[in-house]
């Protein structure tokens, strides 16, 4: 039997493709050397579900890479498989509209041997961190608004292209997911100085070398306002309903709760979403058992009746979800036990202050946050809504 494949044994792999020499200048010989042996790699940048992500220099150019290394799972539904025919997928798309420009791609990609089977690999250009780590820099956990509107600008070109061009569903538009550019080198050259001074020492956990993670920005400083998308291992096509549950819990969009078929909507959603997380520094929804780990389902819906209202019968009567139409009467009404939260969108957000600016603000997010799809604003929509709003 193959052995169970963790983000573990990605760094184990990782760690053996260390090359130790500086780099040299290119030669002939370059042309015929395996890929990952013209890439130096210096250390690790940080990890997902899936992967390990290390800061390398180019042995030919000298620039700095960042190389994502896959866990050893290529089968036909994995995550590893789907994020591979993704970007194969968005190389071959048309890249006239200015939001091809955010979605973050690899320029190479390769496989390397493993222990138990062949690792993919990506290589791109290495960004800062993620607007997930960007928020913890600021009190509170709140965003200036200019980073804001700057992220969600760039979010909402790249999910315009994606809808347009791509026919495709991110699904997972998160602040883990978004990663801030880099305005020069300097946080690149100060990992790899500190990495000279103070090599990484692995911790072994099961026979596996674990690296701790380098730290990121320092300031900032080390970020522009431009923001990028990343990890596509969770897309979807958009040309056909898809009716599983999905989505990371306190994004997930009105259609996939109610169990009706979803779409490209729901990277809408998601930007509206985190477009409050970022000014507010917290969750509009938190439907979540924090004791069990467990997410409500009822609790949920009871926070979305609270800003949305209650949902369209239909949503209601087409549910495949039994337990979803258990917690309505005929008419739509809500008969559940768990109460319905007093909510004001007015008071939830704070850091606008009372104006016109908060006014179009609201206005703005008021179009994306309502129960039913085909109401929600399009990405064309909010996209040029919300160029005329700044």
């Amino acid at each position: 039997m193959k052995a169970r494949t963790t983000a573990k044994s990605a760094d184990a792999l990782s760690a053996s493709v260390r090359i130790s020499n500086p780099p040299q200048p290119p030669s002939e010989s370059d042309k015929n050397k395996p890929r990952h042996r013209l890439r130096r790699v210096i250390t690790k940048l940080g990890f997902g579900a899936y992967s390990t992500v290390w800061l390398a220099r180019d042995e030919k150019t000298n620039n700095y890479a960042s190389i994502k290394v896959f866990v050893d799972d290529d089968s036909t539904n994995s995550p590893v498989s789907n994020e591979i025919k993704t970007v194969q997928h968005l190389a071959s798309c048309s890249k006239d509209h200015s939001g091809s420009n955010i979605a973050r791609l690899p320029y190479d990609m390769f496989k390397l041997d493993g222990p138990t089977g062949k690792h993919h690999c990506f290589v791109s250009s290495p960004q800062g961190c993620s607007l997930w780590t960007l928020r913890h820099m600021f009190p509170n956990g709140r965003l200036p608004q200019e980073l804001v509107w700057a992220a969600v600008r760039c979010l909402l070109g790249c999910v315009n292209w994606l809808d347009l061009d791509c026919n495709l569903i991110h699904t997972e538009i998160t602040t883990q997911n978004v990663l801030t550019q880099a305005p020069n080198d300097d946080q690149f050259t100060a990992m790899e100085h500190e990495e000279t001074l103070n090599p990484s020492v692995p911790v072994m956990d099961n026979n596996y070398p674990v690296y701790q993670s380098r730290a990121g920005p320092r300031s900032i400083r080390d970020i522009t306002g431009v923001a990028y998308l990343t990890d596509f291992g969770s897309a979807r096509a958009a040309n056909e309903p898809h009716m599983d549950w999905w989505m990371p819990d306190t994004y997930r969009a009105p259609e996939v709760l109610m169990s009706v078929p979803w779409g490209c909507q729901v990277d809408v959603w998601s930007i509206g979403i985190m477009a409050l997380e970022l000014l507010e520094g917290r969750n509009l929804f938190e439907p979540l058992d924090l004791v069990n780990q467990q997410y409500v389902l009822p609790v949920a819906i009871a926070q979305y009746i609270s800003v949305l209202g209650h949902p369209p019968l239909w949503m209601i009567q087409e549910s495949q979800n039994p337990f979803v139409a258990s917690l309505f009467d005929a008419e739509g009404c809500w008969r559940s036990d768990i109460s319905i939260p007093h909510f004001s969108l007015e008071d939830w957000v704070t850091t606008i202050p009372e104006g016109e600016d908060k006014k179009r603000f609201l206005r703005f997010i008021r179009r994306i946050l309502v129960w039913d799809p085909m109401q929600r604003a399009t990405s064309s929509d909010v996209f040029l809504e919300f160029l005329d709003y700044q």
